[in-house]
């Protein structure tokens, strides 16, 4: 950096920065996407063709798949902008177009499966409008919690998508907000937000460990939280596709069977940082006398949340798919996730408590929960 910034050496400094970060989480959705796409592609299953079709002539299926698509690409796009260095990046004042080249670089890794299937299914022209508008609205997205100003580029994209223009149109005005996109959510990213949650009301001690168990989630924990979205996603889109080609009255039974290793795995993803937070709370409920049983019911609920809310999520996508009885299924599928969630949770303390093994002995025991919940699913 202390010879002439090019567009290369500043993309070269900035990946060296937060690079690695970017590309794990890349990576690892690209995975989570991938197979599941693979299977549902194989053979004479869905084509890109096909889905881009249905986006062209669908305004709920533009709406539910652009949403989702950013909702799964935020966790790895926010690495590019709140990285470990990047206020050394921000204190060297790069030039403007050497730093937003860059930035589109890295903004554009974690979009490479929304690329790929635009590209396969509507040519290059479009695959370039979604890469551009993906990259705005990601970035918008990081920005506007910081600068009001900016929910009106989000009004403007989500205006554009149900427009749905040619794909002249949409390329260029996508080219257009990119940059401007992301040149200031790399100037807003660490920057306090508008809006904050302030929990001041007294309340009980087990609501207000609770409450914190599921902020720091929800705030730190966002790239674990996606995943368990997607496994639970996948573990639907089979089970959706089991009932349609071999549909029978056993269908509860047959989802509980489906479901049982995904919930599990999005309970066990909640574990590790649950407990972490206990631990750095320890100093302050051991000063306020906070019993202990108090802070296992919180972690314990902490826990099973998650799975409970996509286990129930998943049962009315399910219901709603598959002509079923939307009360029974989705409050079946509820129990079951929250049974996993207690389950892997109780599983998870004692191995903190007892056992100095690592991560394999607890992958071990929340695989064994979920094949005797399978088991014992499929066995009923």
């Amino acid at each position: 950096m202390r010879e002439v910034p090019t567009p290369i050496r500043v993309l070269r400094g900035l990946f060296a920065v937060c690079g690695r970060s970017v590309v794990l989480r890349s990576s690892a959705l690209g995975i989570a996407l991938g197979v599941p796409a693979t299977i549902l592609s194989a053979g004479n299953g869905i084509r890109a063709l096909d889905v881009t079709r249905l986006m062209h002539h669908s305004l709920a299926a533009r709406a539910v798949l652009w949403s989702g698509w950013l909702i799964l690409a935020a966790p790895a796009l926010s690495c590019v902008f709140a990285g470990p260095g990047t206020l050394t990046m921000r204190a060297l004042r790069l030039p403007r177009a050497s730093l937003l080249f860059a930035l589109f670089v890295l903004a554009a890794l974690p979009q490479l499966p929304w690329l790929i299937l635009f590209a396969r299914g509507a040519g290059i022209v479009e695959a370039w409008a979604a890469l551009t508008w993906a990259v705005a609205l990601g970035a918008s997205l990081i920005a506007a919690p910081r600068r009001a100003a900016w929910f009106v580029v989000l009004a403007l994209g989500a205006a554009i998508i149900s427009w749905d223009p040619t794909a002249a149109i949409w390329a260029c005005s996508g080219t257009f907000t990119a940059p401007l996109a992301l040149h200031a959510a790399w100037h807003s990213a660490l920057e306090q937000r508008i809006f904050r949650w302030r929990l001041t009301r007294p309340t009980w001690p087990v609501l207000s460990l609770y409450a914190t168990h599921l902020l720091r989630l929800a705030r730190s924990e966002r790239s674990r939280l996606t995943t368990a979205v997607v496994t639970s996603a996948t573990g639907s889109a089979g089970l959706i596709l089991s009932l349609i080609n071999d549909f029978d009255e056993r269908a509860v039974q047959r989802a509980l069977t489906v479901m049982a290793l995904p919930l599990a795995v999005a309970a066990a993803l909640c574990v590790a940082p649950l407990l972490e937070n206990e631990r750095r709370l320890s100093a302050l409920l051991r000063s306020a006398r906070v019993p202990r049983t108090v802070a296992l019911a919180a972690f314990l609920f902490a826990v099973a949340t998650p799975s409970s809310a996509l286990a129930a999520g998943s049962g009315v996508v399910v219901a709603v798919a598959c002509q079923l009885s939307l009360s029974a299924f989705a409050a079946a599928l509820l129990a079951w996730g929250a049974s996993l969630g207690f389950a892997v949770a109780i599983w998870g303390r004692l191995f903190q408590a007892r056992t100095r093994h690592g991560t394999g002995a607890f992958v071990a025991g929340v695989s064994l929960i979920a094949a005797v919940a399978t088991a014992g699913a499929y066995a009923w």
